[in-house]
């Protein structure tokens, strides 16, 4: 018997019963959307975090007083006395730019940040919710995803006088200034009035934030209205080409001098790539996925059985059916061939459907996540494969079954 006739003989033989083999799929579209959708959820937002890693820049890397990961990974480790030691750690000062930038060759710019948060106002245009501020100095552009879109970016002589000017991002833009150009307009930050300077590109949020809603003002400005955001000021750091390493090294060795560390003292501040970055997330984000596509398994294990439990109830009411076909001449591997073709036809139906499903899931609620929700195209053959796998492992023994059924005893069922 060829494979084309085994292939239809499995079609009417689903067709015998469209309620049952409907369940089946359900079944299996329930498990492979599970897996695949997980798979696509996870994978996204690894791309999503090592998109973040990567704005700091190809040569930039960040100092911190007590960086937000180590803060966490201390603090969810139920290692108090290690978290206390980082809130201990001594804050940073505004001097340390320009010593870093005579003390090392290797560093090509050096940017502070400390960040806040205030309520906006343009005229009669006031914002519901805080709108997240920036203060830093001129550098803050060498590198990173900022890019200026029209007038200018802070100069030193803004820093160095306290000047109250401010870069805003588009969504500030919109919001405020939807029919006015914003350069040259004053807009409230808090109880000061700062005078736009210029605007930034759109980038688009990620992750839950959204970078476009956000006023850049000089750092020396900030820390004279909130000398709280000294403590949280950290600095980003960009090398010249092929030199990061270099200036890591020196950067590290000219912080421990100003802050008076001994040889044997461990560095009282933190050092952070978007290597290391890329690391960190890529645990976080693998051990997740593991555990998630582990319980989503378990949904297609169980849509697996529920194949295996309609393809033994099928050979029990097919049971004469086996015999008469073994009595025209139908050998054990054409009945074993016809229901385990049977099994493979049911789950890779209920797997192409779970792929279309998550296809629209994905351009439809996926809109309303955090962060773009990509369908790699390998997911697709290996939701197929996988659902193909499942016809097969769970098929095969009621298929053993039916192909290992004596003739007379067949023919005598009823």
């Amino acid at each position: 018997m060829n494979i084309l006739s085994s292939i239809s003989i499995a079609l009417h033989g689903i067709n015998q019963n469209r309620l049952r083999g409907f369940l089946s799929i359900l079944g299996v579209v329930v498990g492979v959307m599970a897996v695949i959708g997980m798979g696509a959820l996870a994978w996204s937002m690894q791309e999503a975090l090592g998109n973040r890693a990567e704005s700091l820049g190809a040569n930039t890397f960040s100092v911190e007083r007590a960086s937000h990961i180590e803060m966490a990974l201390s603090w969810f480790s139920g290692n108090r006395t290690e978290s206390y030691e980082l809130w201990r750690r001594p804050r940073f000062d505004l001097n340390y730019l320009d010593e870093i930038m005579n003390s090392c060759p290797s560093v090509k710019s050096v940017a502070p940040i400390a960040n806040g948060s205030f309520r906006m106002r343009f005229g009669r245009r006031r914002s519901q919710d805080e709108i997240s501020y920036m203060a830093t100095n001129e550098n803050f552009l060498q590198g990173g995803i900022y890019k200026l879109e029209d007038g200018r970016f802070l100069r030193k002589h803004d820093v160095d006088t306290r000047r109250y000017v401010c870069v805003i991002g588009q969504d500030l833009v919109s919001q405020y200034f939807p029919n006015v150009d914003p350069i040259g307009q004053n807009i409230q930050i808090g109880r000061a009035e700062y005078q736009v300077i210029g605007t930034l590109q759109k980038v688009g949020s990620t992750l839950g934030e959204n970078p476009d809603q956000v006023a850049i003002i000089p750092i020396t400005t900030a820390i004279k209205h909130n000398r709280w955001m000294i403590w949280q000021m950290k600095m980003n750091i960009e090398a010249y080409p092929d030199m990061l390493e270099d200036a890591r090294d020196e950067v590290i060795t000219t912080l421990r001098r100003l802050r008076g560390l001994r040889p044997e003292d461990n560095n009282n501040f933190s050092i952070v790539t978007s290597d290391m970055m890329k690391e960190i997330y890529g645990k976080i984000t693998g051990a997740a996925a593991i555990v998630v596509l582990i319980i989503a398994g378990v949904s297609l294990i169980v849509a697996g059985i529920g194949i295996m439990n309609v393809m033994f109830v099928s050979v029990k009411e097919r049971t004469r059916e086996i015999g008469i076909r073994k009595a025209c001449g139908a050998s054990s591997k054409d009945i074993l061939m016809q229901f385990t073709l049977e099994a493979i036809m049911l789950s890779s139906l209920g797997g192409l459907i779970a792929m279309i499903a998550v296809g629209v899931l994905i351009n439809t609620v996926g809109k309303l996540a955090p962060f773009d929700i990509v369908f790699p195209p390998g997911l697709v053959f290996f939701g197929l494969l996988f659902s193909m796998l499942v016809g097969v492992v769970f098929g095969i023994i009621p298929a053993v079954r039916a192909s290992k059924m004596n003739v007379v005893d067949a023919l005598r069922y009823e």
